[in-house]
């Protein structure tokens, strides 16, 4: 986003903000602080609305099938000291 200050320097501003559409709205969750008529390039990305639960399991999956370290695959951090 460009915009001039005060001393018509362009300046340009990149900050990330949530919001819902709602027709050809967008409601942003917070206010921003931009001169009125202020030109914006808006690029949307969805959000998946997932449960907090469903998060925790899709993690811990990732947890129990370990970690890439190396050549050989190890699933705790055990395994990491075993035979020395």
């Amino acid at each position: 986003m460009v915009f001039y200050d005060d001393k018509r320097e362009v300046k340009t501003l990149k900050k990330i903000y949530k919001g819902i559409v709602e027709g050809n709205v967008i409601r942003l969750e917070e206010s921003v602080e931009l001169p009125v008529g202020t030109q914006a390039l808006i690029t949307l990305k969805t959000m998946k609305n997932e449960k907090q639960e469903d998060i925790k399991n899709r993690q811990l999956k990732l947890l129990d099938k370990g970690f890439y370290l190396g050549k050989k695959l190890y699933s705790k951090r055990e395994d990491l000291y075993e035979g020395k």
